[in-house]
């Protein structure tokens, strides 16, 4: 009976001992990659980029054109409705080109040429710096900011101001004044709505 006892636990460690190696192996299968690259970019330097494209002009002109066409109505309602959303672009631009606002609007105009940037450079991801709030210690970080703001083709200053920008800090979004969007706005009043 001593016998057949120890054969039983004999059997019984070895089946423990082989679980273990098995789920000890499958742990390290699940492991994080050690060759996860993930591609980021300054998303100011991508904003500054869309402003000095043929994109920011279009677009600018078609605002141009609509707003003009707004505002020579005598639909006051319509002139506020254009000139709020005039303010909001405005705004927006700012907190995308001096802090850390999401350009993702932007980068949708190139985002058909983003897999061939990432394949390129070998990247699993790209994701805008200021929004990477954790990563993998292993993982390897690729800068992407100039690869991804030449997409946009930009001409001009651009090469230049990018360069002064990505040296800086960006402004924390809660510094960002609103006093050009205020002033605008009296400005609008005064011009459009008759009041001083």
């Amino acid at each position: 009976m001593k016998k057949l006892t120890n054969v039983v636990y004999s059997i019984i460690l070895t089946g423990i001992l082989i679980s273990a190696g098995s789920i000890s192996s499958t742990c390290a299968a699940q492991k994080p990659s050690t060759n996860l690259k993930i591609g980021t970019y300054d998303s100011r330097v991508v904003v500054i980029a869309y402003t000095r494209s043929d994109y920011f002009v279009q677009q600018q002109m078609k605002s141009h054109k609509e707003g003009n066409e707004i505002l020579q109505s005598n639909d006051t309602v319509k002139k506020i409705e254009a000139f709020y959303k005039v303010m909001t672009e405005q705004y927006l631009l700012h907190q995308r080109g001096f802090s850390n606002g999401s350009s993702a609007s932007i980068l949708a105009l190139v985002k058909d040429k983003l897999p061939i940037v990432a394949k390129d450079a070998g990247v699993d991801a790209i994701i805008s710096r200021w929004e990477l709030t954790f990563v993998e210690p292993a993982a390897e970080l690729v800068d992407l900011t100039m690869p991804i703001a030449r997409l946009y083709n930009p001409t001009g200053d651009f090469e230049k101001i990018a360069d002064e920008v990505s040296k800086m800090d960006p402004v924390p979004l809660e510094d960002l004044p609103m006093d050009e969007v205020i002033e605008m706005w009296k400005q609008f009043e005064y011009k459009y709505l008759g009041k001083k």
